[in-house]
């Protein structure tokens, strides 16, 4: 131990980064090495690879690298690369994140990329996010629509405190609202929102536990979806379809192979015209309904 003591006080950032690779192959899969180690090595010498390259004598500070060893040590034991960031990025913008807050994924983007394709020409738009989680996808409806008021609700104490400070750090006129999707609807009236928008809670409750184990350290709030993986779209379809005006629109992320079920029930709850849109791995992602 006193021996590697020396060793990382004599370390330059290029011994730093041959250091924490090597850790980093004998502990974690290899296949996330070369883009997880740069986001950590990154975090902890404010040098990106490019930087590296040109700085390679420089001497690395010890707190550095034991920053770094740490948080690959903290990868190894399953610990999402968010979680250990402490922060990630959605559609160019940044998210604090961590434990008890679900993490914002790439898939979500198709969710605000189709709603605001169909709010765009709204003036005004009023708009919901419901399960809001960190708020990614309020926060994004926002920069892209600058005169829309936004609402997003989250239940989760922890969620919700991300999802606050989200909201201030990105300087979003959002309005966070802390209550559960299936009673907060008696806050508004009907006929007031041009859309509602969600990423529930859709794995069914026996797969939670066959989930990768990363994604297991996220909330199992944020993740479980009831029996059938369902609840939360018969939840938020009965609750919510009549708080939505005549042509606006109801839109939410699904899980893999749910599209006929999920558009089934926006059937079933007099929505029309009901689309389902693919992401970039040709799944089937989003369903965005009309209320007549």
């Amino acid at each position: 131990m006193k021996n590697d003591k020396v060793r990382i006080a004599n370390m330059n950032l290029w011994d730093a980064y041959i250091a924490g690779k090597e850790l980093y192959e004998s502990r974690v899969q290899k296949e996330y090495e070369q883009s997880e180690l740069s986001y950590m090595f990154e975090e902890c010498f404010g040098c990106d690879k490019h930087l590296l390259i040109l700085n390679k004598e420089k001497p690395a500070p010890e707190e550095g690298v034991k920053k770094l060893f740490s948080m690959i040590e903290r990868r190894a034991s399953g610990e999402p690369i968010q979680y250990i960031l402490g922060k990630w990025y959605f559609m160019g913008l940044e998210f604090k994140v961590g434990k008890g807050v679900l993490i914002p994924r790439d898939d979500t983007e198709v969710l605000v990329r189709e709603s605001i394709n169909y709010l765009r020409n709204v003036d005004n738009a009023k708009i919901i996010d419901l399960c809001s989680g960190s708020g990614a996808v309020a926060v994004c409806m926002g920069q892209n629509l600058k005169n829309a008021e936004i609402t997003a609700v989250e239940l989760s104490d922890e969620a919700y405190d991300y999802l606050t400070e989200n909201i201030e750090n990105n300087g979003s006129k959002v309005k966070a609202v802390k209550d559960d999707v299936a009673v907060a609807c008696e806050r508004f009236e009907n006929n007031y929102f041009d859309a509602v928008l969600s990423n529930p809670p859709y794995i069914p409750s026996k797969d939670i536990n066959y989930l990768q184990a990363e994604v297991q350290k996220e909330p199992r709030m944020a993740l479980d979806g009831g029996e059938d993986g369902l609840y939360f779209y018969r939840i938020i379809c009965e609750k919510w379809s009549k708080k939505i005006k005549r042509g606006g629109i109801l839109a939410v992320e699904i899980g893999i192979g749910q599209g006929k079920d999920v558009k089934q029930i926006f059937e079933h709850n007099g929505f029309k015209n009901i689309t389902i849109y693919k992401d970039i791995n040709n799944i089937d992602r989003v369903v965005v309904g009309e209320r007549i």
